[in-house]
């Protein structure tokens, strides 16, 4: 970072907050030059109010919240059982989409995407769109309005913080699976900060501001020249890096194994929802199976044995996803998982009647996806007289496999699968 007058810029040039239909509910924070950390302990209302609230700093980097509260000074922490609940009165809709490292190649990546997303959003849901900011770094920021006012008519403030986040998160998992690559931490989060439009973004000089779709449909380099830029050092790549296997292996390891930073993915319960001891057979390989032909032979061997009906093939480079969507009995399971040496997953589901497997790539802090399961094939074995799993049958869908549930006669469950977000350190 250069030695540079944050607190003076801000006195002299405004930050933008007229998009905002009331400024004054959403909380304000910003890291100062110096590392420390400070928020708003006035409402920020005007341009005035907001000079006044960072008059004593020389913030390089301010945010502000992507939920509006009735007080939103001081907010109690979620585990604070001392104070009243704070009463959330809307959270927008919000996707953070970075390609990391800063590079034209991974802004024009980050730039489809975005536009790719919003054209998903608007055949999806029906959201109003509000602001696309240019982050002033790595990527872009969506920001749309729900004009679904139910959740928010929930009388007990915390049930409607806990529903909001519940129905943000459904919103997240479908975007992920579409194949969207969306900071996981942003969405679904109504304590989450982001950066605000007009503020300079402290590590590369460059100005955050808010975008036009006619911009976000045009070319990176046609326009990144116009973007202000305070700094007079800052030289953008033409390309990323591309880092070797060996520098992944550093951050990407077994999921069940320590790691040294956060990392994000998504799991997937192997139980049918709906139903009591259901289950279907999903693992990924061990690393000594290998991707190749071994691997292969061992899973039709697997499918021929159990008499099932078909399975969905997905690979990350390093070991294959095994998805069969049928509906099992738990006992069978156990005895498949144990018989292909998978004693922990066979515990884990003798135990606590189901287990986790993960379904999509996994993200480091650096908001890089690695590992990303990709479709290979479907084996089949042709066993008509097989239940399958509604929700599993779902699941395939959403990760791209075409599925005709009308050819299945026999379904059992529920429609849709148990999925969550995981953050692990």
């Amino acid at each position: 970072m250069e030695d540079f007058d944050f607190h003076q810029y801000y006195q002299n040039n405004e930050v933008d907050i007229s998009w905002l239909s009331k400024p004054s509910q959403h909380e304000f924070r910003w890291r100062c030059s110096d590392g420390r950390w400070r928020k708003s302990n006035r409402r920020v209302s005007s341009i005035e109010t907001f000079r006044k609230a960072i008059f004593q700093d020389n913030p390089a980097d301010i945010y502000f919240s992507t939920s509006s509260w009735l007080n939103p000074i001081d907010l109690p922490r979620l585990s604070d059982e001392t104070r009243p609940h704070p009463i959330l009165l809307n959270h927008l809709i919000v996707f953070d989409i970075d390609f990391s490292p800063l590079s034209f190649e991974n802004l024009e990546k980050a730039r489809e995407t975005t536009l790719n997303l919003h054209n998903w959003i608007k055949e999806n849901y029906d959201y109003e769109l509000l602001s696309i900011s240019f982050s002033g770094s790595k990527g872009f920021h969506l920001f749309y309005n729900d004009l679904d006012r139910t959740l928010f008519s929930i009388e007990d403030a915390k049930k409607r913080e806990n529903a909001v986040k519940e129905e943000r998160n459904k919103l997240l998992q479908e975007v992920l699976l579409a194949g969207f690559k969306v900071d996981p931490r942003i969405t679904a989060d109504t304590r989450r900060i982001i950066r605000l439009p007009g503020s300079i973004h402290g590590k590369t000089g460059l100005l955050c501001h808010r975008i036009g779709l006619e911009m976000l449909e045009t070319n990176v380099e046609s326009w990144i020249n116009k973007v202000p830029s305070y700094y007079t050092d800052l030289e953008i790549p033409k390309t990323a890096k591309v880092q070797n296997k060996k520098e992944v292996k550093k951050y990407i390891q077994d999921e069940n194994k320590e790691t040294t930073e956060f990392s994000y993915l998504m799991e997937v319960s192997n139980h049918l929802p709906g139903t009591k001891d259901r289950s279907a057979l999903i693992f990924w390989t061990p690393y000594s199976w290998g991707t190749g032909a071994e691997c292969f032979e061992r899973l039709n061997a697997l499918i021929e044995m159990g008499n099932l009906s078909y399975c969905a093939i997905f690979s990350d480079g390093e070991r294959i996803l095994f998805i069969c969507p049928e509906s099992i009995t738990r006992a069978k399971v156990v005895k498949v998982l144990n018989d292909l040496g998978m004693e922990k997953l066979s515990e884990n589901l003798k135990q606590r009647e189901h287990y986790w497997v993960r379904i999509s790539g996994i993200m480091r802090d650096d908001g890089l996806w690695y590992n990303e399961p990709k479709f290979i094939s479907i084996i089949k074995n042709n066993n008509s007289k097989s239940t399958y799993s509604k929700s599993h049958l779902t699941l395939l869908t959403k990760l791209g496999v075409a599925i005709d549930k009308s050819q299945h006669e026999n379904i059992s469950g529920n429609s849709e699968p148990s999925i969550r977000m995981v953050v692990r350190d």
